[in-house]
């Protein structure tokens, strides 16, 4: 038998994402009001941001204090700080105001239908774990993914949010039970995706294509193509 008999994955930023992402957005709107960062601040940015949105507590609570102008210009501002930039306040604002314009696009990346369909027909059992409010079934049938997951689950559904180990246990309900250490986890957060995946027993590989976690954990990919790649991912039916 395989190494790895399921894998699960994260969806934000793992198989979609927006274009351009936020934080490149950030970058280039505190570029337009002075803000010029080095090559250092902007990878302090980027694990500013993933430190962010893995912690649920302090998201929920700020979305209660602000409005929806004052959630992103804190937001900005906590930015700006993990970076030791002063006087934070008034240029959170003016990047907020750059903000206006921002139109991404909601990408499912290229490579996600080719390597989902070929884990699936490998016979790894897949499921789709995702920090979302909502389920997810609608939001993958959109991308034309749906058929290649066992499962999918939201934060809101198993009332759990990554890195919570809940969540975590309730997929692995959902996949049949199988022993933690035999489940792959794939994301892109390493706050909430890997640590919270590690904590259950699960493996976990992180996707870095800026490869800002270089320090912090060895086993990342640039893409998620490169997933197939991984020597232990040999199909489970041919072990």
């Amino acid at each position: 038998m395989g190494k790895y008999t399921a894998i699960f994955f994260d969806l934000d930023g793992t198989l979609r994402a927006n274009q351009p992402e936020g934080f490149q957005a950030f970058i280039e709107y505190a570029s337009r009001v002075g803000i010029a960062l080095n090559a250092s601040q902007i990878e302090m940015c980027e694990r500013a941001v993933h430190r962010y949105w893995a912690d649920g507590a302090q998201v929920v609570d700020h979305l209660s204090r602000y409005d929806e102008r004052g959630f992103w210009v804190n937001y900005n501002q906590i930015l700006l700080q993990a970076m030791g930039v002063h006087a934070a306040e008034d240029i959170a604002e003016r990047i907020q105001d750059q903000f206006e314009h921002y139109e991404p696009q909601d990408v499912l990346f290229a490579d996600v239908p080719y390597v989902l369909s070929t884990l699936k027909s490998g016979g790894y059992t897949l499921g789709l774990v995702s920090n979302r409010d909502h389920e997810l079934d609608t939001t993958a049938e959109r991308y034309g993914i749906r058929q290649y997951f066992q499962f999918t689950l939201a934060g809101g559904q198993a009332q759990s949010f990554k890195p919570d180990a809940g969540i975590f246990r309730h997929a692995l309900q959902l996949a049949g039970s199988p022993p933690a250490h035999k489940v792959l986890y794939v994301g892109d957060n390493y706050y909430a995706d890997i640590v919270g995946a590690l904590n259950v027993g699960m493996a976990a590989v992180l996707i870095d294509p800026h490869d800002i976690f270089r320090k912090y954990y060895p086993r990342r990919i640039r893409s998620l193509a490169e997933l197939l790649a991984l020597p232990e991912l040999i199909s489970p039916s041919h072990q």
